[in-house]
């Protein structure tokens, strides 16, 4: 049984006449009568039978129909889903960042979207921690990444920007009226740290261990926006990205004064897995405007350090 057989069935059941059927399908009648009597063959059972001109469909045929049909317009609809997929111009993007990206990336999509006028392409983001970035880009189910640098020989990258390390105060804490603070200054000091997700949970303990230093580690968590909310109820300090969306309420950023790692951020994919047209040129697009965070960070002004 192949296609074939299954679409002049469903054409020939829909027409009852083999003739018109053979036009409709632009092939001979008697290709179309060869096909139909194979099938017939195969699932031993007889499909039509014969009304002067015409045909009718057997008992044995009007139960397979439904089946055939259903599974045409299967079918039809991963076919017509495949193409509007690969579409450059209508396809889909799937693509994964930090959570403290959630500013820069849908300005990054609607920068392109402007540019290029491909208002069609529709964009699939979501926001996870290092580890998982790392995952569904290196098994295929991301397109392409947003994060700081994935060492594997699989992952092809650009690098797009810095992203400053600060540390997040309550208004009310001793630090907040300073300018810069070093972490040595952290000694003891209530803090809300990343998860083992993530990254920086153990960029932070090396950081920690180098200057010798003990935070009091009250909480952990994936996710910045957590971390912004319990500063702000006083509840412990943080080391995070800058906050792209400009200091959360009740809180004071400050800079760290400390020569620690740099945040470099980087648009990554895999180059031995395939990447929809749509991903490719919105990727390409990326390549060829620069370092794109670095100049989404100074279109917003002086509120970013």
């Amino acid at each position: 049984m192949n296609l074939k057989q299954l679409q002049y069935f469903q054409t020939i059941a829909e027409l009852e006449h083999y003739t018109r059927a053979a036009e409709k399908l632009y092939v001979s009648q008697s290709t179309l009568s060869h096909a139909i009597q194979e099938l017939e063959t195969e699932l031993n059972v007889k499909l039509f039978t014969r009304n002067g001109r015409n045909v009718k469909l057997t008992k044995y045929g009007k139960l397979f129909l439904p089946y055939v049909q259903k599974t045409l317009e299967s079918l039809e609809t991963g076919i017509s889903t495949l193409q509007e997929y690969i579409n450059p111009n209508s396809g889909t993007v799937t693509l994964s960042g930090f959570p403290s990206l959630a500013q820069f990336l849908p300005d990054l999509i609607v920068r392109y979207l402007s540019e290029t006028n491909r208002v069609g392409v529709r964009f699939q983001f979501s926001q996870d921690s290092f580890y998982v970035i790392q995952d569904h880009l290196l098994s295929g189910k991301m397109d392409l990444a947003f994060a700081t640098w994935i060492e594997d020989p699989r992952v092809e990258h650009v690098k797009l920007g810095t992203h400053p390390l600060v540390l997040l105060v309550p208004y009310t804490h001793r630090l907040a009226r300073r300018e810069s603070v070093s972490l040595k200054e952290l000694d003891q000091e209530p803090f809300i740290d990343f998860d083992s997700t993530s990254q920086l949970h153990y960029q932070n303990r090396e950081m920690f261990e180098s200057l010798n230093i003990h935070p009091n580690i009250l909480v952990e968590t994936p996710q910045d926006i957590v971390m912004y909310g319990l500063v702000a109820a006083n509840h412990g300090v943080a080391i995070t990205p800058y906050p792209l969306g400009g200091a959360p309420y009740n809180i004071k950023i400050l800079p760290i004064s400390d020569n620690i790692l740099q945040r470099d951020l980087y648009l990554m994919w895999c180059k031995d897995r395939y990447i929809p047209p749509a991903a490719e040129y919105f990727r390409d697009f990326i390549i060829r405007s620069g370092k794109v965070f670095d100049q989404f960070r100074a279109r917003n002004g002086p509120s970013l350090v």
